[in-house]
Parts: structure tokens; sequence; C-alpha cells
């Protein structure tokens, strides 16, 4: 505890002993609030989460949530009433029964000892750790100690004496002190037997140290009392407090706390210093706070002071939490309204009200004097402090308000603004056309320019320059110089400020505040003042001494920095930053908008003080609370579809989560509403995300894959834990968005692809051989005309011509021309027929191609004596008649024109497959084809070009080629699924998928 306090210490900065119990922030939480009832126990470990016992288990809470605690690992808690608790500085919790067990928590790990482990079966206490290590129970059976796992009983072996240990802590020089059913004694550090400071004991409940060293005890019988001092007399080293206790504090300011059991909290400032005698519970030297004033309960069981130096108390219905605000309320009296401030002489300020009477009021108290008539305004200058009501006109002097004069209007409710004019006279605004000004010992009614608005201003300032400046409603300003002469602003000139309800002077400019904002006024000019956070309402202004303006408006109290408005002066579209102090802060209510005005002031001592609608506050500008401590963070869990996991290092999610919910938390206990995160999955996010105050992220539909969360959070004051927490999260992915499944569907997809190049190979196919029979059925079709029409004709000309010749006489000259021409004739009918019995010449549908040129070869052979030779290696049986013609013909071709044109003296022909192809060669010894011939063919002749047509009407290709030593090889390459139809199976398949009614 010595430790944490310290540490807040560091954190606030701030001096709470000369506050009153009442003046600290407040906060309860009660089983309607989620807490926990009949609180045992309190106890703040290292990770920030503040621990509650209680009859009924144990509890956590961040602030925010209270969680009933319950451990991961190492099996539930043997008991569920908690006795007492105690967190050691190197982390870990303890955990005390009633009934004789302990636990002691490592994380989610928990460690149970009972009777098993040596441990009575006996209430536990407390629990303490000394700085050797050792670990020590107090309980109904005795002191005991924890060693190598197991409880021995320590008391009587070590010179203890008395039978029961009642209570047990640890000072700050590593003494262990023990209250026992008959002493109080402490061991020393190192030391084997313990040392007796007092036999005059009585039931002590609990032991604590003060400041100065004393050993202060709660004793069920005698009160809270100092039982040991390292010098001097015990007996007279302080007060004895006549309340029932179970607990006591010293705070870091070294006020001391005392719960009571049905008396509420009771608050000593300054304990040491009070005097040396019994303190009565009434007594004024002891604060109260009690049911009445907000606590959960007067029977309280447990106090502490946590690391930012908030005081904890836990009860019989709840739990409250005791901050010492930024802003110190002054202690008006209940009841009190409409707030009227004006800076006092030396400090403090002077507060009058509608229906209280005028008080003092300074940092710590406030005092009264007998002067009861109601004030609505106040102000100062340097001849007098001015207050105004509905009876007329005061000045003070000293403590003493002396009457100045009545009002200018008789009957009226009261003033709504006083300023003086620095001569010992003053102006008064009372709601009635004009402005009255008092001087040479009578009021004179001050005109004003015609505005069209309210005739009499809200606000009047006098500045150093001797200028009045005056407010309305509506957004207008006027300033009327020292000769009388009055410049009127509105929005015309800029001003933006709606009713003008504050003022401020700025050497040669002012700053003028309003329902929608702060104007600043300079040259006869109104520019906004552009803020990073919205601030309307401002009903008052004040410049503390370091130069900053300080603003009383409806959001809170705003303090802008000097630097920053100079900034804005030189850039008016520069955006002043703004600290805000409200609620949280210990701010009742709102700033009044109409009177009193103006709601803030500047104290002779520097302090500044705001009236609000509910109270007065003041801070000190120089000395403002801050909180350095960084808050925790943890991540407590993940929520998805399947329910919620906690959180571990790695969390594993199913796959196809569609919703993912993290839940984290940061356990800063003093403004645990203003701690700011931001998070961010590392594998989706590319940046941090602002969370705000939100503790929990979500993400929908999150892919695949191993992830990292983390999360940082920011305390109050925005002091950043960096380091935050961190959890990896693998999202396990469906079975189709795995590698195994994306392999699959790759090779189906290209298994498809290939299917469907087989289908489009087919109908390619089957659109060859329809052009093929399309080309045979033209060329029976040319060849029948050309046998029924030219030929026939030919023919019968040529047997006319045969009879004219037959009447020539034999051996006339012209008979034998004649039959010339008719042998010419002849052999060209001859050559005519050949032709049209190549157009419809065609292999049968039973003969192999193969078979049909090894028939050719014999023919040719036969027929011109030329050897042909026919290669064919496999089996041809069923090949695509049409191809098969087209090839025979090729072959046939090339044989002729070997025989007819080249003299060749032996032809090859070979017929195989190589690869996806059939290929079909004709090769000869002959003279071979001219360059020329063979590039463009022999005129009239169109055999070359019909191997060519042939070969490309099957799909294929034909090269001729003839080397320049002779001869000529023809080679035709046709696809392998081209010549050999489909003849069942997959490929009939194939041929129903494209549509083709072939087989």
């Amino acid at each position: 505890m010595a430790g944490w306090c310290a540490l807040a210490g560091a954190a606030w900065g701030m001096d709470t002993r000369d506050r009153t119990i009442g003046q600290f922030y407040h906060t309860a939480w009660t089983v309607r609030e989620g807490a926990p009832g009949q609180v045992t126990a309190l106890a703040q470990t290292a990770d920030g989460y503040l621990w509650l016992g209680t009859q009924t288990g144990l509890y956590r809470f961040d602030g925010v949530r209270f969680e009933r605690y319950r451990p991961r690992s190492g099996g539930d808690f043997p008991a569920a009433s908690v006795a007492s608790l105690y967190a050691p500085p190197g982390g870990g919790l303890w955990v005390g029964f009633r009934y004789g067990f302990a636990s002691h928590l490592d994380g989610d790990t928990a460690t149970h000892y009972g009777a098993g482990s040596g441990l009575p079966t006996a209430t536990v206490y407390a629990i303490a750790q000394t700085p050797d290590g050792r670990t020590w129970g107090a309980t109904f059976s005795g002191l005991v100690v924890l060693d190598a796992g197991r409880w021995h009983l320590a008391g009587p072996a070590m010179g203890l004496p008395g039978a029961r240990a009642r209570n047990l802590t640890v000072d700050r020089e590593g003494r262990l002190w023990v209250a026992t059913d008959t002493a109080l004694a402490w061991l020393a550090p190192g030391a084997a037997t313990f040392t007796l400071a007092s036999g005059d004991v009585g039931k002590v409940n609990r032991i604590a140290e003060a400041p100065d060293g004393t050993l202060w005890t709660a004793d069920v019988d005698r009160g809270v009392l100092p039982a040991w001092r390292a010098t001097g007399d015990p007996a007279v080293a302080g007060p004895t407090l006549r309340v029932s206790s179970t607990g006591l504090l010293f705070d870091r300011d070294g006020a001391l706390w005392v719960p009571t059991l049905g008396d509420g909290l009771r608050r000593v400032p300054r304990a040491g210093a009070l005097p040396r005698q019994a303190i009565d519970p009434d007594g004024t030297a002891m604060q109260r706070f009690v049911e009445r004033d907000g606590l959960t309960s007067d029977y309280i069981t447990a106090i502490i002071q946590d690391r930012e130096g908030n005081i904890w108390v836990g009860g019989s219905r709840g739990l409250d939490r005791f901050r010492a605000s930024r802003l110190l309320p002054a202690p008006t009296p209940s009841g009190a309204t409409d707030f009227a401030i004006v800076p006092a002489a030396g400090q403090g300020i002077w507060i009058g009200t509608k229906n209280r009477p005028l008080m003092r009021a300074d940092a710590g108290a406030a005092t009264t004097i007998d002067f009861t008539h109601a004030i609505t305004a106040a102000a100062r200058d340097a001849q007098a402090t001015w207050l105004g009501g509905p009876a007329g006109v005061w000045t003070l002097d000293g403590d003493t308000p002396r009457p100045f004069a009545p009002l200018p209007v008789e009957d009226f409710t009261g003033v709504q603004a006083i300023a003086g004019d620095g001569k010992g006279g003053a102006w008064v605004s009372i709601n009635r056309p004009g402005v009255y000004h008092y001087t040479q010992g009578a009021w004179h009614r001050e005109p004003l320019p015609a505005v069209a608005n309210d005739p009499s201003p809200l606000v009047l300032m006098h500045d150093t320059a001797g200028r009045l400046w005056m407010g309305f409603a509506r957004g207008t300003l006027i300033i009327r110089d020292g000769t009388g002469r009055d410049t009127v602003l509105g929005a015309r000139d800029g001003l933006s400020t709606g009713n003008i309800t504050a003022l401020l002077s700025d050497a040669d400019a002012a700053w003028v505040g309003g329902e929608r904002g702060i104007n600043l006024v300079a040259g006869g000019r109104a520019v906004p003042l552009l803020l990073e956070g919205d601030l309307h309402g401002i009903s008052g202004l004040v410049r503390d001494r370091a130069g900053d303006v300080w603003a009383n408006a409806s959001q809170g109290i705003a303090r802008l920095r000097a630097a920053d408005l100079a900034h804005a002066r030189r850039d008016p579209s520069f955006r002043v930053p703004v600290a805000v102090f409200d609620s949280l802060d210990g701010l009742p209510g709102t700033p009044a908008q109409f009177r009193p005005l103006p709601t803030a002031v500047m104290a002779d001592d520097g302090r500044l003080w705001f009236a609000t609608t509910s109270g007065v506050v003041s801070i000190d500008p120089a000395d403002v609370p801050r909180n350095t401590l960084p808050p925790p963070v943890a991540i407590l869990g993940v929520a998805t579809d399947a329910g919620w996991m906690p959180a571990t290092r790695r969390v594993h999610l199913p796959a196809k989560t569609e919703r993912l919910r993290i839940v984290y938390t940061a356990t800063s206990l003093s403004m645990p509403e203003r701690v700011r995160f931001r998070y961010r999955m590392e594998g989706l996010d590319t940046r941090w995300r602002d969370a705000g105050t939100d503790r929990e992220a979500v993400y929908t539909d999150p892919a695949p894959g191993h992830y990292t969360f983390r999360v940082a959070a920011a305390n109050e004051d925005g002091v950043w834990n960096e380091q935050g927490a961190a959890m990896g999260i693998d999202v396990a992915p469906a079975f189709y968005q795995t590698a195994w499944f994306a392999v699959l569907a790759a090779v189906l997809g290209a298994a498809i692809a290939w299917l469907l190049v087989l289908v489009r190979m087919h109908r390619v196919e089957a659109q060859v051989r329809e052009r093929l029979r399309e080309r045979h059925a033209e060329r029976e079709r040319i060849a029948r005309e050309l046998h029924d029409t030219l030929l026939q004709s030919i023919q019968g000309l040529m047997m006319r011509f045969q009879a004219v010749a037959n009447r020539v006489p034999a051996g006339d000259p012209l008979r034998v021309s004649m039959e010339s021409a008719l042998d010419r004739a002849e052999q060209s009918l001859v050559e005519a027929r050949d032709r049209v019995r190549d157009l419809r010449d065609h292999m049968g549908d039973a003969v192999a191609l193969d078979i049909g040129l090894v028939e050719l070869a014999r023919a040719y052979a036969g027929e011109h004596t030329v050897p042909v030779t026919v290669d064919a290696r496999p089996e041809w049986q069923g090949m695509d008649p049409l191809a098969r013609d087209e090839l025979y013909g090729i072959a046939r071709e090339a044989v002729h024109n070997a025989v007819a044109h080249a003299a060749a003296t032996w032809i090859v022909v070979t017929l195989y497959r190589e690869g996806g192809e059939v290929v079909l060669g004709i090769a000869d010894d002959g003279r071979g084809i001219e360059p020329g011939v063979l590039a463009t063919g022999r005129p009239g002749h169109w055999g070359l070009r019909g191997m060519l047509e042939r070969g490309a009407a099957m799909g294929g290709r034909t090269t001729i080629s003839s080397p320049p030593g002779g001869g000529t090889q023809v080679v035709v390459r046709v696809p392998s699924a081209r010549v050999m139809p489909a003849r069942g199976g997959w490929r009939r398949w194939l041929g129903a998928l494209s549509g083709s009614s072939r087989p």
C-alpha cells in the first residue's frame, strides 16, 4: 500500500489534506449498478483490477463492469465467503476464506490450500508478505507461514503470545506486525523471534501505520487509537476515536480514513495534529460521510487506496469511491441558488445569492456574514467591490457591505450587470432602456444608439483604456470611449456569438463570448475563434496569470492556451485545442445564461472560480492535477456466432465466422469514462482505428488466416499505454478455402477446359467432314453435268464430224486433216472422261486406305511398268470415308504426275502415324518440278493446287518439294482426330455434346 501511495502522489501531484470529505468526488455502485452486496475485503493487483471479496464469491472491477471471477485453471475456489484479500508487490492475489481455505491467483491459474496443506480450518483474517519472500497468515487458530508449499503454525515457536492471530501487516521498515488475542508484537527482518510491543490490546480488527511510523489499531472495544510508537509513550501518541471499526487507512497525504460498523465513513485530515484526548464520533475534528450524503451503506467493512490515489470503500450494500477532483467545490449552503461571484481581497471570493446570506469562500471553507439581501450582480475595480441587487447597490468596506445607492428605478427585481467606472462611480444595467451611470452623487440615464434588439446590456466591462463595453442579446456590441462616442458592432461586422454573455479585455482587443461561441473583436471587426471542440453557452471568460483563457461554457470549463490564442490572432483559420473540465472533474450543473453574470473570476491568489446553476468550484491553474500513470490494458475475450471464448495468447476460431467481437478493457479507475482506446488487426487493418471510449472491436466476415489483434489505451489526461495488449487470432478456412480444394478446383477447371476443347475439336471435325461431303457432292454434280451435257454434246459433234469426214474421199488432204482433228478430239474426250471419272471416283466404304493404295500401285505398275511401292504400317480400317477419299486422291494425283510428267523409275507411297497426326508421303526419282511451276502451278493444269486444297479441306497441310538433284516429295499431315472418326464411348458422348449426328 505504501508503494501505491507514492505512485498516487506522483500521478496527481496534489495535496488533498485541506479538503473536507464532502469536497471529494463521490461515486457509488450498488446492486442496481451491478455491484455485489456485502463487500468484505478489497485489493488492487498489479494489472490495475480492483478485487472485491464478498460473502458470495470473488469479484473484479475495471471501473466499468463487475465480473464474478472464477479461475480458468487449477479448479474453482474451495469456498465462497471471502474474509481477506492481499495483493503482493510482486504480483498475484491471495484470497483468504472464512472457513479455513486460502487460494493464490497467478494470472488465471489458481493454487488452493486447505487442511491437506497444513492450513488450519479457521477463518483467514489477513495475509501479508515480508521482504524475505515469506507469506504469513493470521487465522483464528494462530499465525501461520507458508514454506515449500505447506503452511506451518509459527506463533508459539517464534515467541508470539496468544492463541489467535486477529490481524497482521508489514510496515515500511519490513517488520511484520501481528495482533493476537493477548498482545501486539513485531518480527524484525531476519529475526527468529517476535518482540512484544504491547500486552494491553483488545479485539483488534485492523492494524495501520501512520506517516510518522505510529501503529494504529481498530479495536472493537476501545475504538481507533495509536497502539505503538517507536519513541515516546504510546498512550500520548494521539487521540482515541470512539467509533467501532474494522478497517483503517492512512492515505498518501496522511489523512486517516475510518470506516465504521453502522455510522458511515469518518475522515481525520491531519491525524497527527489532533488533540491528544478522546474524540467523540460527532466531534468537529472528524469529518463524516453517511448514507444521507450518498454513501451506499453506513455499515462499512473494507477500505483501500488505489495506485491512482482513489479511496475505495466497501460495505453491506455496495462500493463507494472518493476521488480528489480537479475542480474543488466551495462549501456553499444547501439550497443556495443564483451565485454572483467577485474576488475578495487577498484570497478567495465573495458569493452572493438570491436566497442565502453573503459568504466569503476559499479553497477549504466558507464563512457567512450578516447580510441577507439578494445579490444578482457583482464586480470589482481599483476603487471598490460592487454588489447589486433588488434592494440597491453596495460596496464592501473590508468584510462589511456599505450601502452605495438605491436603484435608479424603484420596485425593480435586480441588477443585470454592474461595472465600476474607475473614478468611484458605477455603471448598471437593470433591463430598462439604456444604461445608468452613477456619478457626481446621482444616477444618470445614458441613452444608447438605436439597435434592433433589447435596449439594455446583459454584461458590462470597463477596460484599462477607459472604454465601456456593453454586450446585448442577439449579437450586438457597443463600445463607448472616454469621449462618449459609441461604436456599434453586429453581424455585418462579423460578430457571430448570438447573445453576448461574457467579455474579456485583451490589450487593444477583447474576447467576446456568447451562446454560439467566442469572437475576437479588434479594429472594429469581429473574427470567430475556431476551436477543435464545440463550445457554446459561454457566460464567463477569465485569464490566469500565465495568460491562458478559461471559459465557463455549457460543455464545462474550457482552457485555451495563451500560445494557441496568439497563433489564432495571427492566423484566423487555426483551430485552437480545448481542454474541458466537466462533471467528471467535479463541475456541478451548467453556467447561468442570464444572470448573475459573469460566471468566472480570478482571485487575488491566482485561483480561478466558476459559478454554475448548482454551485461554485475553483481550480489552481498553476497546479492542475494530472494522472501520469498509463492504464493497464487487457483483452477479455472473443465473442462469435459460436459463443464466448476467454482471451488466451492465441484464439482459434472456426470456419465461416461471420461476426467477430473482441472485448477489451483498461483498468484506469479514476475516470474510466474518459479512457480512450485504439486498436488494429494486423493482417486486416493498415492503420490504427480510433475506438473512442468503446471497449470492443467488431469485425465482419474475417477471411481465413493468422492475425494479431492489438489494443492500446490512454487515461483521462491522454497518457497512452503504447505497449497495450495483444492476442493472436487464427480463423480456420472452410473446406472450399483450403489449399487442397484450390488444387482440386484447378484440376477440375483444367479438366473442364480440356473437355470443352475436345468438344470444340469434335465440332470442328464434324464441320470439316461436312465440308468434305459437300465438296464430294459438288464434284459428283459437276461430273454428272459434264457427262450429261458437255461430253455427250462433244461425242455427238464428233460423230457428225466423222460422218462428214467419211464423205470425203480417202487420201484427200482435207480428209486427212479432218481425221487428224478427230483423233485429237478423241484424245481430248478421253482426257475429259478421265477427269469426270476422277471427280466421281472414290473408294468403297469397305475398303481401307492402305488396301486402296496397294491396288492403285498395282494398276500403275501394270499399265506403265513403273514400280510403285506402298508402305502402310498400321491397320487403317474404319477411316472417315471423306478423309480417306481425299488422301487417296492426293496419292493418285502424285503417282499420276510422277508417271506422266516426271518420267520416274520408282515411286514410294508411305502411310503412318506420327504423334497426333496421320502422315501420307509420296516420293519419286523423276525429273522433279521446276521452281516456278512449284510456286504457281503449270498453266492449264490443276493437279498441284488440287493436292494443296484437298489437304487444307481436311484441316491438314500439304508440303510439295523438289530437291535440286531431282525427284519430288509430297507430304500430307492431317490431325488423327479428323481422319479417324469417333466410333463409340466418350467420343460418341462428345459428339452428342457437340450437336453432331454422325458417329
